[in-house]
């Protein structure tokens, strides 16, 4: 009886925890913003951001973010980034 209530919280606290390698963008300016997000070894995909959003996604094997004429590039290991007045911001 312990074994399943042992594996019933382990499922739930693994539905909880967020991935360490997700990048979660967050848009702190009045207006929706377009970028587009290039996971290493993937397609291209464009990504419209409302304004006061935060979005995840994933990172894990790094990824290049592009706006307009911007263009960096974010490993694994960054989790956190800011658009503020139409620029990124590491957060």
């Amino acid at each position: 009886m312990r074994t399943h209530l042992l594996i019933a919280v382990a499922l739930a606290l693994g539905a909880t925890v967020t991935s360490a390698n997700a990048l979660t963008v967050t848009n702190s300016d009045k207006t929706s913003h377009t970028f587009m997000l290039t996971p290493e070894g993937g397609k291209a995909e464009k990504v419209v951001i409302k304004s006061k959003a935060t979005g995840t996604y994933d990172c894990s094997k790094g990824c290049e973010v592009r706006m307009g004429a911007l263009k960096s590039k974010y490993d694994a290991s960054v989790d956190k980034l800011t658009i503020k007045d139409g620029k990124f911001v590491k957060m």
